[in-house]
């Protein structure tokens, strides 16, 4: 299965995929961070060679364009994989405010654009409101999700690193 996190800037993306990726065995994360240039090339490229040599692979991006999501689904279906669009959405006022607060921030004018070019996905299978949902929220409810989608029990690798009631 391939989930595809996309929001703007500073929504809470890399945190809430972070902790599902300890959380689910079996799981590869790939975020747009690593890459510096040609990042949506260069992680559909990931995709295409990690996607059903896994059980989840986990896309943490801004995924602005309906155009990169749709290359990602295009690998889902060559691969005979499942896709999950996980939408996480808040206001830009809090995307600014979250940004300045990152030891890797970016610049105010990116989280603007990156914000007002958002094409929101047409049909997203989660949307998550991180102006009210903590990570913990965040993470349990795509994991419920996922069981409701599997139709099965998930296999969870024991959760450390965790702080009970710990909000972004």
């Amino acid at each position: 299965m391939i989930l595809v996190f996309c929001g703007p800037p500073a929504s809470g993306k890399t945190e809430i995929a972070k902790r599902l990726a300890e959380r689910l065995k079996g799981s590869r994360l790939i975020s747009t961070a690593e890459f510096r240039r040609k990042r949506y090339r260069r992680i559909s490229a990931e995709a295409e060679r990690w996607a059903g040599r896994v059980d989840y692979l986990i896309l943490d991006g801004t995924f602005h364009r309906e155009e990169w999501r749709n290359s990602i689904k295009t690998i889902a279906l060559k691969s005979g994989q499942e896709i999950l669009t996980v939408y996480l959405k808040c206001s830009l006022q809090t995307c600014l405010k979250r940004n300045e607060l990152r030891k890797d921030r970016i610049e105010e004018k990116a989280v603007r654009i990156v914000h007002e070019q958002m094409e929101e996905p047409m049909a997203p299978d989660i949307v998550i409101d991180t102006e009210t949902s903590g990570i913990e929220e965040a993470v349990e409810g795509i994991l419920r999700a996922l069981v409701k989608n599997r139709g099965k029990q998930l296999e969870e690798t024991p959760s450390q690193n965790v702080l009970p009631g710990e909000r972004h």
